[in-house]
């Protein structure tokens, strides 16, 4: 007998295991696993089921703080939600699945109504982003004055690695920067600039990264 292909195991999945883990979170109906079943990767649909299972525990601790549904624009909250899925069934590493969830929760306690192009920048950022880019949010946030960007080192990770990581946040307005010299050769050579969150970084932070 041919062994039966991934896709047709995911088509035989019992549609209630999705409705289950999708129900309990609000604006999230068990309608939705509908556009998931049978037609993404075993891996990927598992992403999805696992994300929400695990939210709907983190919701209901919360659920004191959820905005009223009227307090919503409904096509706007739609649009979110349709690209938030999209997402988390692509993403791989754990650490940003964190981001999403806080990104969710946060959804749900300030609605998303006349700020979507700020939501959804929010949520392309978390997509976007790499590890070493999180981590310098983690470390200028803490800072209450600007750092120099030499004073950013990693062990085994190349400073070039750095510098690139910290022109992109400022490409995408995460972080402003201000020119303070260059210096040729010698371990501190390169160009010395001073660096610190932007007003928008601060608020990406507080919105997807800062833990409850």
């Amino acid at each position: 007998m041919k062994p039966k292909d991934k896709t047709t195991k995911l088509i035989n999945m019992p549609h209630n295991k999705v409705e289950a883990a999708i129900q309990p979170i609000p604006y999230v109906g068990g309608s939705l696993a509908t556009l998931y079943f049978g037609s993404k990767h075993e891996k990927r649909f598992q992403r999805i089921v696992t994300f929400y299972e695990e939210l709907s525990k983190e919701v209901e601790v919360m659920k004191e703080e959820i905005a009223r549904i009227e307090d919503y624009d409904p096509d706007e909250m739609a649009a979110i939600l349709e690209a938030l899925n999209e997402n988390i069934e692509a993403e791989a590493l754990e650490t940003k699945r964190k981001h999403y969830k806080q990104y969710f929760k946060n959804t749900l306690r300030r609605p998303v109504n006349g700020n979507y192009d700020e939501r959804k920048m929010f949520l392309d950022l978390i997509t976007i982003l790499n590890p070493i880019q999180f981590e310098i949010i983690c470390i200028l946030v803490q800072q209450t004055t600007p750092i120099n960007s030499g004073q950013l080192i990693k062990d085994g990770i190349e400073p070039a690695l750095i510098t690139g990581s910290i022109e992109l946040l400022s490409n995408y307005g995460i972080i402003k920067k201000e020119f303070e010299g260059m210096v040729i050769g010698g371990p501190g050579g390169g160009i010395h600039e001073s660096i610190e969150l932007s007003q928008f970084g601060a608020r990406f932070y507080q919105f997807c990264m800062q833990e409850d």
